[in-house]
């Protein structure tokens, strides 16, 4: 719960905590007209290239990227629950084309001839081909995000989904979902009707979060660079790269602290667990 400063319908932007610009984060809430407990999440999430430098205590400059992520989605941790049947999944893969074909050859023959004691002699030389050939073909189109969303569970056991570039050249670039056609999940309030008014008299306002989780394998740190131009050249020709690699995370490592975002060791742990986007929603009605 968040509690407002005016009034609860007041309270309609993010909380929005991020690596600069890496991902960003617009989410909101439509209520159901028909069944005024119902709301619907739409997210659109959006990923970009992103320039690091870490200031004047570093010695690099270098771009990072994001090549796969987790979003999670985290509800309030009661007062509401998930209609299970309105997550949005990835669809099964559907029939694909199919080719079979069989062949099978025969060589078998012999010519007969006939002698003076009129019984047929047998000689070998001719030759009966026998082909059995069938084909089965099924054509289907089905329709697949560039992104390879699947849905999964976090490690706490939320709803999630898992994008990722692979397709697109290795980068998460732009929107990955369908914010209009593509919802999430719709969320049911729960709550009795008592604590309800309750806590719309006191202006405390419910709220869910989407959070941006990736490994530091799925990070692409690139284009390090040296901020002392006059050196770069040999910086770059001479051994060093697994240090300067360490430098530029160490800056990102730092960087995310500064945001107030969770990040493990990235500088030991290839597996390093991070937070680059903390996105706080509001439970109220934003629709236009």
């Amino acid at each position: 719960m968040v509690k407002s400063t005016n009034q609860p319908t007041e309270f309609t932007d993010n909380t929005h905590r991020s690596l600069k610009r890496l991902v960003v984060v617009d989410a909101w809430f439509r209520r159901s007209r028909d069944n005024p407990s119902r709301y619907t999440l739409h997210a659109d999430i959006s990923f970009n290239i992103e320039r690091l430098s870490g200031g004047s205590a570093s010695a690099v400059t270098f771009k990072v990227a994001v090549k796969q992520c987790e979003v999670v989605f985290i509800r309030p941790l009661d007062g509401f629950s998930v209609d299970r049947s309105s997550v949005r999944r990835q669809k099964p893969m559907g029939r694909q084309n199919i080719e079979q074909k069989k062949q099978k050859k025969a060589s078998a023959g012999f010519h007969s001839k006939l002698g003076l004691s009129r019984r047929p002699t047998l000689e070998a030389g001719a030759e009966a081909d026998v082909g059995v050939s069938s084909e089965h073909s099924v054509d289907s189109k089905q329709s697949k995000s560039f992104y390879n969303e699947q849905f999964t569970r976090s490690r706490e056991g939320h709803d999630a989904w898992t994008v990722n570039g692979e397709e697109l050249g290795g980068h998460l670039t732009g929107p990955v979902f369908d914010v209009e056609a593509e919802p999430r999940l719709t969320l049911i309030d729960i709550r009795e009707e008592a604590r309800r008014q309750r806590d719309e008299a006191h202006q405390l306002t419910p709220v869910t979060r989407i959070e941006i989780r990736c490994l530091r394998e799925d990070i692409d740190i690139h284009d390090v660079k040296l901020k002392d131009e006059a050196r770069a050249e040999s910086f770059f020709t001479k051994p060093g790269s697994k240090e300067r690699m360490q430098i530029a995370r160490g800056v990102l490592r730092e960087a995310l602290i500064a945001e107030g975002l969770s990040v493990g060791q990235l500088l030991d742990d290839p597996y390093a667990e991070m937070t680059i986007c903390d996105a706080t929603i509001p439970i109220l009605d934003q629709s236009s």
